[in-house]
């Protein structure tokens, strides 16, 4: 099941959602380049040219949006009565599950998450394996 998040539903003013149009990506060319010349060459792929007014285009950003934030942090591992994990990724009080993802980093790291998870999911098959 992939998380909703449901981008563009409040009902906060989204003007700067769709500020610039496809007329508006047009009319900011040079004239030598306006309509037959960049632009056609170059055609929009997202949104589309069909989606004009403002609520169209809010629309599509809401379906097309989405997120270079990587969620992290969400399964505290630890010692104390907050802890969901232990140090060995065990969920606290059902046996045989782990948590082995990029939850369970305390913060989001500065680069891409993806090698620090696969640091995280070597470090889980180790202890899996030493208690094998």
């Amino acid at each position: 099941m992939q998380p909703q998040p449901h981008w563009l539903s409040k009902s906060r003013p989204k003007k700067p959602a769709c500020s610039v149009s496809c007329n508006e990506i047009d009319r900011a060319c040079p004239p030598p380049y306006r309509g037959a010349g960049v632009t056609a060459r170059y055609r929009q792929r997202l949104p589309g040219r069909q989606y004009q007014s403002d609520e169209d285009l809010i629309r599509r950003a809401g379906n097309i949006a989405t997120t270079i934030f990587h969620p992290v942090g969400t399964c505290k591992m630890g010692s104390d009565t907050m802890a969901v994990v232990d140090s060995q990724l065990r969920v606290r009080g059902l046996a045989k599950l782990r948590v082995v993802d990029a939850s369970i980093m305390p913060t989001i790291v500065s680069g891409n998450t993806n090698s620090p998870v696969i640091m995280i999911a070597e470090k889980a098959a180790e202890s899996i394996l030493s208690e094998a």
